[in-house]
């Protein structure tokens, strides 16, 4: 699907003395000197999922802690993989949801990613939608999860979502309603009927960016979106926590998660897995991409993603570990 090329960067966040730049070959430039401050930007392309943690909190925190610039732009993980491996971006770091976002980039671009922290499909709702009374009685327990799923076939309901080919979010709040249509013994219609299209569409009326999708719902133009729980607690929205059977959020349940599944975009069939966030160095390291990804894996920074309501994972690197900086290789224990 053609999509129109954004301009680098969506946000900046720097101080005196340091300039963004568009390119990772502008900003590999280290250090020079005993004492001399730390030189060049962290120009980071990440999941539109990660927004508000890296504009709000983690980039001005590493700045802070490291004195490297920042610069962030969001996307969906699979279009930004796209204009990675198109070199429409040159981005020094890239963090996506799912490792699938980033293997097709090896060996061009990199050879390895780590895993380090994970989150849950949720669904999140308009307190003014006519629904709401019922979506609060879910929310709090009142009223069985499995009332949700009715309610979001009625006729003239209004759900966002974003797109499945492009947006593991898409993908995984697809897989949510395949576990639920089993969880909750629903007729093999509900899928469909919740969707409204044919499930890889791309241009059904639900469909959103997923820079947007939130802010839809918060104008009032949505009855309930997709959304995952980490977004939905740093942007205080009402939500319905699902549980683990079918929230993609329990690594302990990945072989029940393969069983939904969606053929999207070039017949490539995805499957569900437990929601991971994954991160690489594109292209040679820079100095202040290296910092970044360790900063990330750094205990204070574990100490942020845990605050903003992700779970904690093991940093598992997949690849070619010998790749890996030794910088970001110490905040791993190796």
């Amino acid at each position: 699907m053609a999509r129109r090329l954004r301009a680098w960067p969506l946000v900046a966040f720097v101080t005196a003395g340091l300039v963004l730049t568009a390119c990772s070959s502008s900003s590999s430039s280290s250090s020079s000197g005993s004492g001399s401050k730390p030189k060049g930007t962290a120009n980071v392309a990440y999941a539109a999922s990660l927004e508000f943690l890296n504009e709000k909190v983690f980039g001005p925190a590493f700045h802070t802690a490291k004195g490297f610039g920042y610069s962030g732009r969001a996307g969906e993980s699979g279009a930004l993989e796209a204009e990675i491996a198109a070199k429409a971006i040159a981005p020094n770091v890239f963090q996506a949801v799912g490792g699938d976002n980033i293997t097709p980039l090896f060996p061009k671009f990199t050879k390895w990613y780590v895993q380090y922290a994970g989150t849950q499909i949720a669904v999140a709702y308009n307190p003014s939608s006519k629904y709401a009374p019922q979506f609060q009685a879910i929310a709090s327990g009142k009223k069985p999860i499995c009332d949700l799923f009715p309610i979001m076939e009625k006729k003239g309901f209004l759900l966002g979502r974003t797109d499945p080919n492009t947006d593991p979010q898409g993908r995984s709040f697809i897989y949510m309603i395949e576990l639920a249509q089993t969880y909750c013994h629903l007729p093999s219609s509900t899928v469909t009927k919740i969707l409204g299209s044919p499930l890889n569409s791309s241009s059904s009326t639900q469909v959103f960016a997923e820079t947007s999708l939130l802010a839809h719902l918060q104008a009032g133009q949505l009855d309930a979106s997709s959304t995952y729980l980490s977004e939905a607690r740093q942007m205080h929205l009402r939500y319905i926590l699902l549980p683990p059977a079918i929230n993609l959020g329990d690594p302990s349940m990945a072989t029940q998660y393969h069983n939904a599944s969606i053929t999207i975009t070039g017949n490539v069939t995805k499957h569900g897995s437990p929601l991971a966030y994954v991160m690489t160095i594109i292209g040679a390291p820079t100095s202040a991409g290296t910092a970044f990804i360790a900063y990330v894996l750094s205990p204070a920074g574990r100490a942020l993603y845990q605050r903003e309501g992700y779970n904690l994972l093991t940093p598992t690197v997949t690849g070619a570990s010998s790749a890996v900086p030794a910088a970001v290789k110490a905040e791993m224990g190796g």
